[in-house]
């Protein structure tokens, strides 16, 4: 892989707005496929492709095509893993999960339901194509490594990636798939060779239980008793809304708890890292120099998100000057 990479954050359907997007990075439709010309450059999608937005499949098939014609790199994100649990029995491959209530490995409640709704009206009339998409998700990686940078949905977690390495898992593809998507819901090891914790850090990122009585609604109006926590910054000596990467959520100022205080975090002098994930908002910026997060809320419900990319060309320190991004609702 070149060092020239446009990565591209969460999308969730949104195909127009990704179509413009490309062609403002100088991506052109050949044979298929969008690819830069000389094959120069190449994308690094982060994620969340389904889900949200009215055209999902025509989101799932620019980048499937894209893929594999050899000009991206898609990544796994949390709704697709959660759309692969959603539809996979429990004790599928016999290994059925005792603390998973209801006939599969994630449950079918009216929330969850309704997360899922676009992405099969998107598919509607086309049952055999669903499970096509279905079957591509499966072998998208969990992350992507290499000597210049690191790049997944959520965040990188050092010794969750060390577990990943040690049994040669980059997708569910590397192994039976029955087994490791078991294993991936597994929450109380009930097996005692739980992979919960490390695709979860990866796909959904650490998050931390809010005080007794503190809850806020999420962007889908879901009443949330848990914060999503800034996984690249020293947890000691903050309080809990320093810690907290919850945008527009304000918290009491409570001290964090002391396990959340003994973790591990992403160090300033570790090579850049890439996500999404997080629904911020406004214009793109960098977190820090070797961090970026590339969720602008295309999807969100105000209608002024953007999708966002940042021009990566080797750089160690990365630069604000190099986001493309478009508006929400922009048309081809």
């Amino acid at each position: 892989m070149n060092s020239s990479i446009d990565f591209i954050g969460d999308i969730h359907g949104h195909y127009d707005e990704l179509v413009v997007l490309l062609k403002k990075l100088g991506y052109e439709e050949r044979g298929g496929a969008f690819r830069y010309p000389g094959d120069a450059r190449t994308v690094v999608f982060l994620g969340d492709y389904i889900d949200r937005g009215s055209r999902v499949r025509d989101t799932v098939n620019l980048v499937r095509a894209m893929r594999d014609a050899g000009s991206a790199v898609a990544l796994l994100g949390n709704h697709e893993f959660n759309a692969l649990s959603f539809w996979h029995e429990n004790g599928a491959g016999g290994r059925p999960i005792k603390s998973i209530r209801g006939g599969y490995l994630r449950e079918h409640s009216f929330n969850k339901v309704a997360i899922h709704v676009k992405t099969v009206e998107s598919y509607r009339g086309r049952k055999a194509e669903f499970q096509e998409m279905l079957d591509f998700l499966k072998t998208l990686p969990l992350y992507l490594e290499t000597d210049l940078f690191r790049a997944q949905h959520a965040c990188f977690d050092l010794k969750c990636a060390d577990v990943l390495k040690a049994e040669g898992i980059r997708s569910f593809m590397d192994g039976d798939f029955d087994e490791l998507i078991a294993r991936a819901n597994d929450k109380n090891d009930e097996y005692d060779d739980s992979l919960y914790w490390p695709i979860s850090l990866f796909l959904k990122g650490p998050e931390l239980d809010l005080p007794e009585g503190v809850t806020f609604r999420d962007a889908e109006g879901v009443n949330r008793k848990r914060t999503r926590i800034r996984w690249w910054i020293n947890p000691k000596n903050v309080t809990l809304q320093d810690l907290s990467f919850q945008p527009g959520v304000e918290l009491p100022p409570r001290e964090v708890p002391l396990e959340i205080q003994t973790r591990d975090f992403y160090g300033e002098n570790e090579r850049p890292v890439f996500f999404g994930h997080y629904w911020l908002t406004g214009m793109p910026e960098l977190i820090r120099d070797n961090v970026c997060c590339l969720d602008y809320s295309v999807a969100g419900y105000r209608g002024d998100g953007r999708l966002v990319a940042y021009r990566f060309d080797g750089e160690q320190k990365l630069d604000n000057r190099k986001f493309v991004s478009v508006e929400a609702g922009t048309a081809l």
